[in-house]
């Protein structure tokens, strides 16, 4: 009896996110296709030997881009050649690039929308559970959640059923975690922020929260406030992990990125939280050892 209690104890001292993954985004471009298999295959195994355990493909669809079978086929070989390499791969599925104009249509036509994405993710999803060879670790929502679109309490609650509806049909094709990322922007306050993140996580979907450190919207403080809220070490905060951005965006209206200088992206590649949540880095491109392979 008192082993029992003893490993009862252990069981509830032990951390919840003891098995959090140090991930890396890929966003497949269709440029990236010039990297040949051997290159990519040692860019993979690279990845493992820094320390890295998870490779997130953003989408494996983008509008049309590779939509067809040839380019999906490529996709697959990167991801069966990262799973060899010894990294787990969480598979993105459909990404819609006019996603953030449609979410901004009336109720009618935006539940419409949202049906139209579950059924091309489930799609996804069945494509990518074909291949004998290769078995995904997790699916990716790349549909991102921002704190703008979602404040009103009827579009909140189609949010929620989309991602509900999502989570249980993902699970038919195969019962794998599901996450999806979000990002603030000052729309909301930070305890309302982290209250839409929990109603999500209670929909059996995981959040990554990107840290806006790239993007340069708010301010450093401001940014901790939302991500204690979101992120922190505290029981109430929801989500997974966080999202550290390892680029710099340039002035102007269209979005425009840059790399990091090198001391800066080494400080920013040891960021991670400080209870041991999921720490995530976006993206490949703008890391040295992917800086002759991928172009930027």
């Amino acid at each position: 009896m008192l082993k029992v209690r003893h490993l009862l104890l252990l069981m509830m001292l032990v951390s919840p996110w003891t098995h959090a993954m140090k991930a890396i985004f890929w966003q497949p471009q269709l440029r990236d296709n010039t990297v040949s298999s051997p290159q990519w295959a040692t860019l993979m195994q690279s990845l493992r030997g820094e320390g890295f355990d998870t490779l997130v493909l953003q989408w494996t669809q983008y509008g049309s881009a590779f939509a067809d079978k040839s380019s999906s086929e490529r996709l697959q070989q990167r991801a069966t050649a990262a799973q060899a390499a010894g990294l787990k791969v969480i598979v993105g599925l459909n990404a819609d690039p006019e996603f953030f104009t449609r979410q901004k249509q009336p109720a009618a036509a935006l539940s419409h929308y949202l049906g139209r994405l579950r059924v091309a993710d489930v799609q996804q999803a069945k494509r990518w559970t074909e291949r004998a060879d290769f078995h995904p670790d997790g699916w990716y929502l790349s549909a991102e959640v921002d704190d703008l679109n979602w404040r009103n309490p009827q579009a909140r609650e189609q949010l929620l059923q989309w991602l509900g509806d999502t989570r249980q049909q993902l699970a038919q094709v195969g019962n794998k975690p599901v996450y999806i990322s979000s990002f603030f922007a000052g729309h909301m306050t930070p305890a309302s922020y982290a209250e839409m993140l929990t109603e999500i996580e209670q929909r059996g979907i995981g959040v990554w929260v990107q840290d806006g450190y790239g993007v340069k919207t708010l301010t450093p403080p401001q940014r901790r406030l939302y991500l204690d809220s979101a992120a922190g070490c505290q029981p109430s905060t929801p989500a997974r992990g966080v999202v550290y951005e390892l680029f710099q965006t340039q002035p102007g209206k269209t979005f425009s990125a840059t790399s990091l200088a090198p001391e800066e992206l080494k400080a920013r590649l040891r960021q991670k939280p400080n209870c041991g949540k999921d720490r995530l880095y976006f993206s490949l491109r703008y890391l040295p050892l992917a800086k002759d392979l991928l172009e930027r």
